[in-house]
C-alpha cells in the first residue's frame, strides 16, 4: 500500500496562488471557510496518485477543526485526486511522532512519502528519506512530485 501523507498549508494552499487571488478578487476560502488549494498543486498530487495508486493521510493541522468526516466531505467536494484514507492520530505537536504511530496501527505494509512545508526538525530521523519539504510560496510542485514518485515506486524493504 502506498500512502502520501499530506500537509495542506504551504503544500496545498500556497501563498502565489493566495496572491493571485487577491489580486484577481477572487475568494480565498471556500463556503466552509478553508482556504483553496492552489490547482498546479492539485494537479501534482493527481500525477502523483496516477503514477502510484497512493492513497492520502491528511498530517495537516486542519484536523484539528475538522474531523476526518469533514476532510472527506471537502476532499470529495472538491474533487480532489485519490482516496482521503485516514488523519494522522492526535498525539503530539510532532507529525513525525503522528507519522509512527498511524503507520504502527495501521498494520499493512505500507510504502510513504510526507510532502510537508515543516523542516525536519518535525519529523524523525528514519522519516527523513521519505520526507519532502516544500517551499510554502509554490507548495507541491512537479519536481516534488518526481521526487514522491520515486520514493513510492521503491520496493518496500
Amino acid at each position: 500500500m502506498n500512502i502520501v501523507f499530506l500537509d495542506f498549508d504551504g503544500v496545498m494552499d500556497t501563498v502565489a496562488y493566495d496572491m493571485y487571488l487577491v489580486k484577481n478578487g477572487l475568494p480565498e476560502c471556500d463556503d466552509k471557510g478553508r482556504p483553496v488549494f492552489d490547482p498546479e498543486c492539485i494537479e501534482c498530487l493527481r500525477i502523483i496518485i496516477a503514477e502510484t495508486n497512493a492513497d492520502v493521510v491528511v498530517t495537516s493541522d486542519w484536523k484539528y477543526i475538522d474531523k476526518y468526516e469533514g476532510l472527506l466531505q471537502m476532499w470529495k467536494d472538491r474533487n480532489m485526486p485519490g482516496f482521503l484514507t485516514d488523519v494522522t492520530p492526535n498525539v503530539s505537536k510532532h507529525r513525525g511522532d503522528e507519522i509512527d504511530l498511524w503507520l504502527k496501527e495501521c498494520k499493512i505494509d505500507c510504502n510513504y512519502v510526507i510532502i510537508d512545508d515543516l523542516d525536519e526538525s518535525n519529523f524523525n530521523f528514519h522519516q527523513l528519506e521519505r520526507l519532502i519539504v516544500v517551499n510554502p510560496a509554490v507548495g507541491l510542485d512537479h519536481n516534488a512530485a518526481e521526487r514522491a514518485i520515486s520514493i513510492l515506486n521503491r520496493p518496500l524493504a
